[in-house]
Order: C-alpha cells, then sequence, then structure tokens
C-alpha cells in the first residue's frame, strides 16, 4: 500500500464489484472494536452501524446455529454490555437500518438506548440524504446528571 489511491482504485473497484453477498453479519465484533477505538477518540464520539441484516455470525449473533432458545439471551447481554461500556466512555451510537430487512432492532435497543443514540429505518433509494442527517445530530453531552431542586411548598 504504498501507491497512493489515484493509482490502486480500478485494482479496489475491480475487488470491491467482485465481492459476493452471502447472508452473513457479524455485527457483534464490528459494535464492539468500533465502541473500543471509538472510546478512545474525542469526547461525544458516535459509533453509526449501518446494516440490512440480522447478526448471524460470531459473538453477538441472535441465532447461532446448534444452539437452543439462549443464543438470543446470550446476544442481548452482549449488546447490554457493549452499551455500557459505550455509556461510561461517552460512546454515542446509532442505528441504521434499511427498511424491510430484519436487523432485530429490539435485540440492539437496549445497546442504542445506553449510549444515548438513535435508530433510524431508512428507504434505499434515501441512504444519503438520511445518513446526512444522522450526521448533522450532533452530540452535546454524554454522561450529564441534572438535580432539580424545589421549594418546600412544591
Amino acid at each position: 500500500m504504498n501507491k497512493p489511491v489515484s493509482e490502486t482504485k480500478d485494482n479496489l473497484l475491480a475487488r470491491v464489484d467482485a465481492l459476493q453477498v452471502k447472508g452473513r453479519t457479524a455485527l457483534g465484533p464490528a459494535v464492539l472494536a468500533s465502541v473500543a477505538m471509538a472510546s478512545k477518540g474525542a469526547p461525544c464520539s458516535q459509533v453509526i452501524i449501518c446494516t440490512d441484516g440480522m447478526a448471524n455470525v460470531g459473538i453477538g449473533s441472535f441465532n447461532q446455529y446448534g444452539r437452543g432458545g439462549g443464543a438470543e439471551d446470550d446476544a442481548t447481554k452482549f449488546y447490554d454490555k457493549v452499551g455500557s461500556l459505550a455509556e461510561e466512555s461517552g460512546v454515542m451510537v446509532n442505528l441504521v437500518t434499511i427498511a424491510g430487512c430484519d436487523a432485530n432492532v429490539q435485540g440492539l435497543s437496549r445497546l442504542i438506548e445506553l449510549s444515548g443514540g438513535q435508530i433510524e429505518q431508512v428507504n434505499p433509494n434515501e441512504l444519503s440524504n438520511d445518513f446526512a442527517n444522522i450526521l448533522s445530530q450532533k452530540a452535546i453531552a454524554t454522561k450529564v446528571e441534572a438535580k432539580v431542586k424545589l421549594h418546600k411548598g412544591l
């Protein structure tokens, strides 16, 4: 990789075009690594998960083959732990799913909730506009506590 992208662009594009969809989504490892990297960055860093499928491979898989019904519980606990890590680190995690696809939003919702992020379901034809809107929403603060003092009469 000692050459600039301008010289390797055609080769890179050919390799991307050669990729084939195999119906696998290793969401758990990707989310954990992303949150860990973002936690080392600037305060109020964000991770944006953009997926068109179910987490079905590796740690955090909602339907690991050869396991009983506990796989979903294990996956939910995993994403809860990643959400806690994001919360402690001040990292906001947003989820973008493609309309009509099964991304198990319910299983991932606690991760998003703990980190203060949001969930968006987008139309594939509107992806660039929706993505721009998400990026424009900046986090003002994380890990904030508010105290409200009221008069005794209230």
